[in-house]
């Protein structure tokens, strides 16, 4: 019984991890010209990977506002700077709808 269940979760989180990243590609896809749909999807991939418990790959978690939730498109709805400071180096990510600042920290080699 124990390794049918272990089976079953198994189908079930590749099938969330194969409907989350059709769902963020949609966003992606739609976004310049429906916002609002672009945000639903998000919305429905996010509750995927939490159903499922599974992690959402970090390129399309970077372009999740953390505040708002919404789908950040770089030039349209946040704004994305690089800031090279020795050991303070980071990339921030400016949300134009709800202004939250994000900041990813590198390492320069």
């Amino acid at each position: 019984m124990a390794k049918n269940k272990r089976r079953h979760q198994a189908i079930i989180k590749q099938i969330a991890d194969t409907r989350m990243k059709y769902l963020f590609q949609k966003a992606h896809d739609i976004f310049p010209s429906n916002k609002e749909l672009a945000n639903r999807y998000v919305y429905l991939a996010r509750r995927y990977a939490q159903r499922a418990k599974i992690n959402i790959p970090s390129i399309w978690k970077k372009r999740i506002c953390h505040k708002c939730k919404g789908f950040l498109y770089p030039g349209i709805n946040c704004r994305t700077r690089i800031h090279s400071k020795g050991k303070g180096s980071h990339v921030s990510t400016t949300c134009l709808d709800c202004n939250q600042t994000t900041r990813y920290f590198f390492k320069i080699k």
